[in-house]
């Protein structure tokens, strides 16, 4: 199958890798140059220089360590930077941790205590700030309940959580497309880039949305629907950015396999969906919309903090006007996405994955409340994309529909 732009001519091999570190050692530094907040400032700091050394070695190692390489980066500006924001949360010190832990964490004691991982704002006895939201579904509470039951340490950390259920769930992927070593390019997309390890490191709630809708896409390229949608309705049971991606995955389904896997597939998510939301919207209804969806629309009082210079945001901060025309531009993308979905449907997973990386990239560039961070979806879709295109191409890609 043909590649795209992001793993081919100038992009390809050795050249490619340092030039994807050296541009990652420019950003790292950037953010690290002109950020308030700590954790951005210890990632950066550290990353900066995990990411120049790696575009020096990528000129000077064997083509056959490219992997290896990109496994050491990894290890230095992610893994490196979240140890040490761990060991300095649990030493007390402020501003070692997104905002968005903490909320997870206490979604968590909140569904222990009563039932709704949203607290009643009303009843706070004093101003509401953007702290107080949890702007996530039920699903997403779960990974603080380590730190809920067993209270502050290093290990009970939300972040923690993310990452091995992240990782678990990307080997699980891997083995449901039998290929043990994805292409290095992939690795880098998925794993190396400053939007994977820059959330792994400070925050990391989108992890495992992202590798449960990786691991539906590798059950899609298998032809096994209801698995498929048991991991792609996990994912919509903690952020509704996983929705889209479902979207395109039941068109491949339908398009390429069956109008059954399709059904079957929407199905299972969907059930998988209300299984876990309904109880939680049956306590508290109005606590949800006002979390989950008013607050990120920004319909209430208090705004989200979301707001990188990306150019939705750059637009709606001139006015009113320019909130007005940066929603028009949002929607009219939004047509013009269903429209090319309509007109050239996909037809496999790595087909998917390509027109979900496109779509959410193009949402999180128009969004006017956004934030970097968000690009983990496109890049980690195009990473997948990469993947699926090799294992289609492999001699076992004629695989049997499994469920």
């Amino acid at each position: 199958m043909r590649g795209r732009w992001w793993d081919e001519h100038w992009l390809r091999g050795r050249r490619g890798d340092a030039l994807l570190y050296g541009g990652s050692a420019v950003l790292a530094i950037g953010l690290a140059a002109t950020t308030d907040y700590l954790g951005h400032r210890v990632w950066g700091l550290i990353a900066a220089a995990g990411y120049a050394a790696g575009a020096g070695a990528s000129l000077a190692v064997p083509e056959r360590w490219r992997a290896r390489l990109a496994g050491a980066v990894f290890g230095v500006t992610g893994l490196l930077p979240l140890i040490i924001l761990l060991v300095r949360r649990a030493a007390g010190v402020p501003w070692s941790v997104q905002p968005e832990v903490p909320v997870v964490e206490r979604a968590a004691s909140l569904l222990l205590d009563s039932g709704t991982p949203y607290a009643d704002l009303s009843a706070l006895g004093r101003p509401v700030s953007f702290e107080d939201y949890t702007p996530y579904l039920p699903g997403m509470s779960l990974f603080g309940l380590p730190r809920a039951l067993l209270g502050g340490g290093f290990l009970t950390d939300a972040r923690v959580a993310f990452v091995l259920t992240a990782v678990a769930l990307l080997l699980l992927g891997l083995a449901v497309l039998h290929q043990p070593s994805p292409p290095v390019r992939a690795i880098q997309l998925v794993a190396v880039l400053p939007a994977t390890t820059l959330t792994l490191a400070t925050g990391g709630d989108d992890l495992p949305v992202v590798a449960l809708l990786l691991l539906a896409l590798a059950c899609c390229h298998a032809k096994r629907p209801r698995t498929a949608g048991l991991a792609g309705g996990m994912a919509l049971t903690m952020k509704l950015t996983a929705a889209p991606v479902l979207v395109v995955i039941a068109l491949a389904l339908l398009v390429g396999v069956s109008r059954r896997a399709a059904w079957v597939f929407g199905a299972v998510a969907l059930g998988v969906t209300a299984a876990v939301v309904l109880p939680v919207a049956l306590v508290a209804p109005d606590q949800l919309v006002e979390h989950v969806l008013r607050y990120p629309a920004g319909l209430t009082e208090v705004k989200s903090p979301a707001a990188s210079p990306l150019p939705g945001h750059l637009i709606a901060q001139l006015g009113p006007a320019g909130r007005a025309t940066a929603l028009a531009l949002l929607a009219t993308a939004a047509l013009a996405i269903m429209g090319w979905l309509v007109s050239r449907p996909p037809r496999d997973a790595a087909q998917a994955a390509d027109r979900a990386a496109v779509a959410l990239l193009v949402a999180t560039l128009l969004m006017p409340a956004t934030r970097f961070g968000y690009l983990v979806y496109p890049l980690t879709l195009a990473g997948a994309a990469i993947a699926l295109r090799a294992a289609h191409s492999s001699p076992r890609a004629a695989l049997p529909a499994a469920d």
